[in-house]
């Protein structure tokens, strides 16, 4: 037996003398042939669908629902790609949200939209849904703040129902032995007219029932005890469209201005009250 052969025999490395040759030798003896590679029958391999999208969220300042170049961007708004499984994402202070979507299977879905999820303390003043079309297009959605106010108009009166936010401003400087503000709902301001007349004519006010579609109405609810009550301020004169806004109090004026105080939880009216001549 040559003494390659023993070498080959006794599988063990061979580094002494014979570089070359051995080298060879060994790679020719020693590496395992390639495992070659079998389909599995019956198997299909999917690759995800991957989409994108650029939303941008501007604060309408005159709320026609066009981007203009003086309106600024709104961060914070959140944005999704539908149909899809991870899609969504928040404006920056650029008011711009990069949407990537990655909804699973061999082909994107064939109708998608980008959506407007989550905008609290805002009112859109476009539609909250874009139909999608292509990766390069830009997708914009107007923003107004939400409004503290609700305005009422009926056949015979108009009113403004206040937001605690704004209650809280003026409820403790003209309501005694308040416990907080509470926002008053369009029913139970309804509730509230509905019997208006009634008390007002039980008492020694009945002149104003027949003038009641002249005044001017604004809504606030306060806590006193654990009960609610509506505040609700009557006024005959007013100029422009600040009393939406901002409480009117005035100090005479006479019967063109009065208040009366209604309990919500019990349905019954606790006082009423009229402005004096200066």
């Amino acid at each position: 037996m040559t003494f390659i052969h023993k070498l080959l025999s006794a599988k063990r490395p061979f580094c002494t003398c014979l570089w070359g040759l051995c080298t060879a030798v060994l790679l020719t003896a020693c590496t395992p042939p390639p495992t070659p590679t079998v389909a599995t029958p019956g198997v299909t391999v999917l690759a995800d669908c991957f989409q994108s999208a650029t939303a941008r969220a501007w604060l309408d300042d005159n709320g026609d629902g066009v981007w203009d170049e003086a309106e600024r961007p709104l961060p914070g708004i959140e944005f999704i790609l539908e149909p899809s499984v991870y899609g969504r994402a928040t404006s920056d202070e650029n008011g711009v949200a990069a949407i990537f979507a990655t909804t699973p299977g061999g082909s994107c879905p064939q109708y998608s939209s980008v959506i407007a999820a989550s905008f609290a303390g805002y009112t859109l003043t476009t539609p909250q849904s874009l139909a999608y079309t292509t990766p390069d297009a830009d997708y914009r959605f107007g923003f107004q703040p939400e409004s503290l106010t609700k305005l009422i108009e009926t056949e015979t009166y108009t009113g403004v129902i206040f937001d605690a936010t704004v209650a809280a401003d003026f409820i403790p400087w003209l309501v005694n032995s308040t416990d907080g503000v509470w926002t008053p709902t369009a029913v139970e301001v309804m509730a509230l007219e509905d019997g208006l007349a009634a008390f007002l004519q039980e008492g020694a006010w009945g002149h104003l029932v027949e003038r009641l579609p002249d005044y001017t109405r604004q809504y606030a609810g306060f806590v006193r005890d654990d009960e609610q009550f509506i505040y609700a301020n009557f006024f005959c004169r007013l100029e422009g469209n600040a009393w939406q806004e901002t409480a009117v109090i005035v100090a005479d004026g006479g019967d063109c201005y009065f208040q009366v105080i209604y309990n919500a939880d019990t349905n019954r009216f606790v006082s009423v009250s009229v402005n004096g001549e200066s």
